[in-house]
């Protein structure tokens, strides 16, 4: 290989965990479904195993294909947008790395209670059931309010029955949903328990009687699941503000 090619960038580092370093390249070897000789790119790191495509007289523009990933808690965003991506370009493999690096150091900020990266703001005039002095953490688009399952009861997250969709607001004090049909208020103190999988976030609410659920699908341009649950556990484990204001 050229020097060219032994300084591109998923040579120097790995693409998928950040370390420096930590990566070899294997003689190519054909995999049934791939086509083609890809040279094997490992790291000794979080043990990623990926192919590699790439032109000697042309280093820029190779592509990475990852085989092999480590789906820990920390490598949540770079599991989706590089472990189940099929192959990138040089270009989108390097944009998800980045998100995924700036995605794992937000979830470690807001799990030890730093939100400040946030920027919180208060909206003025506040949405209908707000609260003027009711601090907005979280804005997001396309969140169902469902029926969750009952207690003892087995049924999936994405089985509840639908009762609303909208625009969601996490604040300091309450969870706010503007829906299509009316607006849900839920003060933080009234979840029950929270979740997240590759597809969604789910927060189950300790109502009385039928329980219900808040729930948000992974959206390209909004934060993922697992941040949306890291920074609401934040808010939950909060001291809460009472209506007194105290």
């Amino acid at each position: 290989m050229g020097s060219e090619v032994r300084t591109i960038p998923p040579l120097l580092g790995c693409l998928y965990c950040h370390a420096e370093g930590s990566t070899t390249l294997s003689p190519g070897r054909r995999f049934l479904g791939f086509g083609g000789d890809y040279p094997v790119l490992t790291c000794s790191h979080c043990d990623s195993v990926a192919l590699l495509d790439y032109d000697p007289e042309n280093a820029p523009n190779w592509r990475i294909r990852y085989r092999r990933v480590n789906r820990a808690p920390r490598y949540y965003y770079v599991s989706d947008y590089l472990g189940r991506a099929g192959w990138l370009s040089a270009q989108k493999a390097l944009a998800a790395s980045t998100n995924g690096y700036v995605q794992r150091t937000r979830v470690q900020q807001t799990q030890a209670g730093d939100l400040s990266w946030l920027q919180p703001a208060s909206l003025r005039p506040p949405p209908p059931l707000m609260g003027i002095d009711e601090v907005v953490f979280l804005t997001l688009r396309a969140v169902t309010f469902q029926e969750a399952a009952p207690p003892g009861l087995l049924v999936r997250a994405d089985q509840g029955t639908v009762l609303d969709s909208g625009k969601f607001y996490v604040t300091d004090q309450k969870l706010h949903l503007l829906g299509q049909r009316r607006d849900w208020s839920h003060r933080l103190n009234e979840i029950q328990k929270v979740g997240y999988d590759e597809k969604a976030w789910t927060i189950v609410l300790s109502t009385p009687g039928q329980p219900y659920q808040y729930r948000g699908l992974n959206v390209f341009d909004q934060f993922d699941a697992q941040l949306v649950i890291a920074i609401v556990e934040a808010l939950w484990s909060a001291p809460q503000v009472t209506g007194d204001g105290s």
